[in-house]
């Protein structure tokens, strides 16, 4: 009796093992293409900044290309743009020489 017990806990605790075993391969599955297809998304659209208001509200700010977009979040409302504009684009030399003049 005192042998089926033991060799009982020993078979729960290799099964526990197996599926947390599985449970990580999952997950570090999961964040390894993640990032693979979300870089291979070619919209070019990212977010700059967010600013938490308060707990239900904030303020988000998104590229898409040289345009960017000031958004509203909220439970209530859910999301409306605020405002959008153009940036001019900053060419690398530029800056470059800027700080070799220094």
């Amino acid at each position: 009796m005192e042998q089926s017990l033991t060799m009982m806990l020993l078979q729960s605790i290799a099964a526990l093992a197996g599926v947390l075993a599985l449970f990580a391969l999952f997950v570090w599955g999961m964040k390894r293409f993640q990032g693979h297809t979300l870089s291979s998304n070619t919209s070019n659209m990212r977010v700059l900044q967010r600013l938490s208001l308060d707990s239900r509200h904030s303020l988000i700010e998104v590229q898409r290309g040289n345009k960017h977009y000031i958004l509203s979040t909220s439970s209530a409302a859910g999301v409306s743009m605020i405002e959008s504009f153009e940036v001019e684009s900053v060419d690398a030399p530029k800056i470059e020489e800027q700080i070799s003049d220094d």
